[in-house]
């Protein structure tokens, strides 16, 4: 049987496996250094994201993009 659309797109989705990874970390087990770089690296991610979902939104005129505010996670 040939896959679905769906699982081949999922085969070549990098983001599933980080967003995986994200959901399996236990940090109770990570040191106050390690805790530190987690959450440097996922702000700049967060920002990323946004910036890059900022773009295509405005690019997309469309009317099939729901526009939504991106959590602040600096707070």
């Amino acid at each position: 049987m040939a896959p679905t659309n769906t699982r081949e797109t999922d085969v070549h989705d990098l983001s599933l496996g980080v967003i995986h990874a994200l959901a399996m970390l236990d940090v109770k087990v990570l040191s106050y250094v390690q805790l530190r770089r987690l959450n440097a690296a996922l702000l700049r991610a967060g920002d990323v994201v946004a910036k890059e979902t900022a773009v295509r939104a405005e690019g997309d005129n469309s009317g099939d993009t729901v526009r939504v505010q991106t959590p602040n996670l600096s707070n």
